[in-house]
């Protein structure tokens, strides 16, 4: 693979020639974008070659492997335009090949539409679980893919040879290729990504208004602001995704309708109980599933903790890679600080930082992971020698 050309030079894409530049990777990058952001890139030394997207013949010929990092209908209609390419019959006799993917978040309708292109492209759909809030180049991130699951999903009859080239750069990337049906993508995001945003999206957008008028809603817990986090994500995005899966994520909307109609039922289910407790004696409160009705809710309760653990599998979720540790922060500044400089002056790379519990005046919880369970007993044991009260996890 000589030469990488990275069709829409956002986030991802630049992520990508950032780490092969980083390694000092013998190979041309080609970024093809607006002009504003190729000026951007250049600048940045990010790749050795800059196209604009209506350039297809340039930036097209020649190429190893072209990635379709754009939005979903973008990909679908640079595809239309590699179709018309002049000096494709050419290399087609010479039995030349030139790999064609895409990062885009749905499969189905990408992987039919390159199913069309002509010799010499071969195409293979694939989509990394990797992003951020952060759009433009200028965020590139070379270890934004570390550890995360990229799915590859090549046509029936398909020899691994073929896209081999691509399962090269996800490795090199640190990700972990999961070779994965169109279908099965779909139904899975539609699930745990598509549905998720949005529900979000819902929860966020119906706030009641004997909330809002009194402004109550700036009251929302840790719970609330968590579960509507990714309300704030672009509709641009969004749109692409739900137009190329809305039956899957329909689906998945419906069989979630379903849960919270078996949550309303238990719910209403409930006996109401009196906690009061009269002078001298002891409370009225139920302390029993059968003498408040709270079965079919502590069912669901259940339910819900075999799922969230069942995310977190042994050898079943990437992310379950990292060792973890928390740290008890103390409430002063540059407490973060105090944590990590010490850590990053030994040499251990913290992959993950999320600061779990703080309150004013009182200590917060930071976890930190690590890739390894070296580094993660190396920084227990130094933050334990500093007089932290650390724990593995």
């Amino acid at each position: 693979m000589k030469r990488f050309t990275l069709v829409g030079f956002g986030l991802l894409a630049s992520s990508i020639a950032a780490a092969v530049k980083q390694a000092k990777f013998p190979a041309i990058i080609r970024a093809v974008s607006s002009a504003a952001t190729l000026k951007r890139a250049q600048e940045l030394e990010l790749a050795n070659e800059f196209f604009e997207y209506d350039a297809v013949e340039e930036w097209s010929k020649d190429s190893d492997l072209i990635l379709l990092c754009g939005p979903i209908l973008h990909i679908l209609k640079t595809m239309e335009a590699l179709k018309g390419v002049s000096w494709a019959k050419g290399a087609e006799a010479s039995g030349r090949q030139v790999l064609v993917s895409d990062i885009g978040s749905t499969k189905v309708e990408i992987c039919k539409a390159g199913s069309t292109l002509p010799a010499p492209f071969r195409f293979v759909g694939s989509h990394p679980m990797a992003g951020s809030e952060k759009r433009t180049c200028e965020h590139n991130d070379p270890s934004i893919f570390e550890n995360a699951y990229w799915f590859v999903c090549p046509p029936d009859g398909m020899e691994e040879s073929v896209y081999e080239p691509l399962l090269t750069l996800v490795k090199f990337l640190g990700a972990n290729a999961v070779v994965f049906p169109p279908e099965h993508h779909d139904a899975t995001m539609a699930w745990v990504s598509h549905m998720p945003q949005m529900l979000s999206s819902t929860l966020a957008g119906n706030l009641p208004e004997r909330l809002l008028s009194h402004n109550y809603q700036h009251y929302a817990g840790r719970a609330f602001r968590d579960m509507t986090r990714i309300a704030a994500s672009g509709w641009g995005m969004w749109h692409d995704i739900a137009v190329t899966n809305r039956k899957e994520t329909v689906r998945a909307l419906e069989e979630v309708r379903a849960g919270l109609d078996r949550t309303i039922e238990a719910m209403n289910a409930l006996k109401v109980v009196d906690g009061a407790a009269p002078i001298g004696g002891a409370s009225q409160l139920a302390t029993d599933s059968q003498s408040d009705n709270s079965a079919a809710l502590e069912k669901i309760f259940k339910a819900g903790n075999d799922g969230r653990a069942s995310l977190f599998a042994p050898g079943r979720n990437a992310a379950s890679a990292f060792f973890e540790i928390t740290v008890q922060l103390k409430d002063k500044p540059g407490a973060l600080l105090s944590v990590l400089e010490p850590l990053a002056q030994e040499g251990i790379n913290v992959r993950d930082v999320e600061l779990m519990k703080v309150r004013e005046n009182v200590a917060g919880t930071l976890l930190l992971a690590f890739k390894t369970e070296d580094e993660a007993a190396r920084a227990l044991k130094i933050l334990k020698y500093l007089d932290y009260e650390v724990k593995g996890r």
